[in-house]
């Protein structure tokens, strides 16, 4: 069964083709914007570790708002790379997807991830208004 090993939040990811994650501006907690409404480019990354012949993880990434939450803004499926075929024993697999963010209201926001329907991980930041 596929487990979570890590999440994180950041300015942009992706996984290269050999399975490498880069994360830019990752672990992001506030997000200031000169006015609302705006929208703000957020990416959610990570690693799952599975077993070798497990099927496809389904990851769904939902948010939580002031106003209330918001269902699944985006689904995908994760495997491990064709490069851990001859690896023994729990394989990784690592995701990152981005998404654009409608902010309405300042105060705290998360993006929620599940993975197999099962939350994971909630992936806090606050809006700011700047002055």
């Amino acid at each position: 069964m596929a487990e979570l090993d890590y999440a994180l939040l950041a300015d942009y990811a992706r996984v290269d083709a050999d399975g490498t994650l880069t994360a830019v501006g990752a672990h992001r907690t506030v997000i200031a914007v000169p006015r609302l409404p705006a929208q703000q480019v957020l990416a959610a990354a990570g690693r799952l570790w599975m077993g070798r012949w497990e099927p496809a993880a389904w990851l769904e990434l939902s948010a939580r708002t002031p106003e209330g939450d918001v269902g699944t803004i985006s689904a995908w499926e994760v495997s491990p790379g064709l490069e851990q075929q001859d690896a023994s024993g729990p394989v990784s697999a690592c995701f990152a997807v981005a998404v654009v963010a409608p902010l309405s209201s300042t105060g705290p926001h998360a993006l929620v991830l599940s993975v197999n329907d099962a939350v994971v991980a909630e992936l806090p930041f606050g809006v700011v208004v700047e002055v």
